[in-house]
């Protein structure tokens, strides 16, 4: 046993392989960095270790928090983290955001420290929510029998993220799980549009970025690992757009103008779906942008994604004038 410690360890091998650098951490477990020899029986130096003073002296911080859930069989245990507001008070009710990437080809459970600041996932808990991830079964990097469970059936990747998020309501009374939204981007995106289309009375409001809402629509070689050959009926009915008139929350749509990964076809395809299924949604389209977002298109497209929570969610006036570059 090379790196004993129950965390995550990434690795670099000298090169002369007889030592490594070891960089440990967890979700809630600063990095630190140790130097080890192939003879476990030497000592590990501590090279560095994470600074986390600026952090813990901001008033009500705390690290996300990971927790477990049993999935959809009655007895897999499957992994999620938490983040709350830095005002958390345990004695009110929050609305529940669920942050989803399904894949089925990754997961979003943060595998290190850093990967649980790399979201934005902080700052919308701080708007008045609580922001859990969830990796169901069907995702990657567990057993095959467990990535098996997507296969021509992810219109049910989201099962669940739905039983978790209910257990976790079970265990905390400030999660208020009758107030559940949803968001998530490309194959996420779809994740959060299929959310309040299959379970359009559990997810009240959902943002779908970039979405391929109908994998009949997506480059072929991406669904067709996870749904199969030839395209078949499975296609159909997992298909947001055949869903469409399920409909019965909140839901925003948006894409890239020019996207060349997820062609934006499908959101105007939904779209017309809604439409003739007289559904009220809201869209919007960043004309000069690919599949990801950046810069000033990014910072807009953020604004009305946490404006969408905040009004249909939250019930509360939503806020335009967002300093980003300040943090105001």
């Amino acid at each position: 046993m090379l790196t004993p410690e129950d965390a995550n360890h990434d690795i670099s091998v000298s090169p002369d392989g007889k030592w490594f650098t070891d960089n440990i951490s967890a979700l809630n477990l600063t990095t630190r960095t140790v130097l080890r020899n192939l003879n476990t029986k030497l000592p590990t130096p501590e090279l560095s270790k994470a600074d986390m003073s600026g952090l813990q002296d901001f008033p009500g911080f705390q690290l996300p928090e990971p927790f477990t859930a049993i999935a959809r069989d009655n007895k897999t245990v499957i992994y999620g983290a938490i983040w709350k507001p830095t005002t958390f008070d345990p004695s009110r009710k929050y609305p529940v955001i669920d942050q989803t990437y399904t894949g089925p080809h990754t997961f979003m459970f943060p595998r290190n420290f850093s990967s649980g600041f790399s979201r934005s996932n902080q700052s919308l808990a701080e708007l008045g929510f609580v922001v859990v991830t969830v990796d169901g079964m069907g995702t990657a990097n567990r057993s095959k029998e467990f990535h098996n469970v997507s296969y021509k059936n992810m219109g049910k990747n989201l099962e669940d993220h739905r039983l978790a998020i209910l257990q976790l309501g079970r265990k905390y009374a400030w999660m208020d799980t009758t107030r559940v939204g949803i968001f998530g981007h490309s194959a996420g995106g779809y994740d959060a549009g299929h959310a309040v289309l299959e379970y359009p009375d559990f997810y009240k409001v959902a943002v779908a970025s970039s979405a391929d809402h109908d994998f009949r629509m997506e480059k072929d070689w991406w669904p067709e690992m996870y749904m199969g050959w030839p395209v078949d009926s499975s296609y159909h009915w997992v298909s947001n757009i055949t869903m469409a008139g399920n409909l019965k929350g909140k839901l925003l749509i948006t894409h890239g103008g020019i996207d060349e990964n997820v062609n934006p076809s499908a959101t105007f395809k939904l779209a017309e779906a809604l439409i003739k299924a007289n559904k009220e949604f809201d869209m919007l389209i960043l004309p000069s942008q690919r599949h990801g977002y950046i810069g000033i298109y990014n910072d807009y497209f953020t604004k009305k994604k946490w404006n969408y929570f905040v009004e249909h969610l939250l019930g509360a006036e939503p806020l335009w004038k967002i300093d980003f570059k300040n943090g105001k």
